[in-house]
């Protein structure tokens, strides 16, 4: 009865390191600057400890042209999570985003983050590693 115990605190001890164990190496976000909205952006690891992954979608409209761009980055704060920004220039509309974890200003939200389903997961996993040993 002692052993299965033991074994079920190491595979909660594992879990619970496996969930962790990305976070504590550093946020890692999308950086690019001014690029197509479908563009692909570099990766970077946050140098702040409790850094925002931020993107930003720009806008401008110019006569019947539309352009959109998007700068991707880690900053130290939110500077402002909202759907329509307002600029002093009504040609020129922005959105900006902000997230907390790993890979998440990849484009606008659109759901739940990876690491939510794999956290998700594992925990679904440890809960039927868990009726196996009782």
């Amino acid at each position: 009865m002692e052993s299965s115990h033991a074994t079920k605190s190491c595979v909660l001890i594992l879990l619970v390191a496996l969930l962790c164990a990305e976070r504590a190496q550093g946020l890692e976000c999308y950086h690019c600057a001014g690029v197509p909205l479908e563009t692909s952006c570099n990766t970077t690891t946050c140098p702040y400890t409790d850094g925002f992954c931020v993107t930003q979608e720009t806008e401008v409209i110019v006569g019947s042209q539309r352009k959109k761009v998007k700068t991707s980055q880690c900053l130290p704060h939110c500077p402002a999570d909202q759907e329509n920004m307002q600029t002093p220039d009504p040609s020129v509309k922005m959105k900006v985003f902000c997230c907390q974890e790993d890979l998440c200003n990849a484009a606008l939200p659109t759901g739940g983050s990876t690491w939510t389903v794999a956290g998700v997961l594992l925990f679904s996993l440890g809960s039927v590693l868990l009726q196996t040993l009782l």
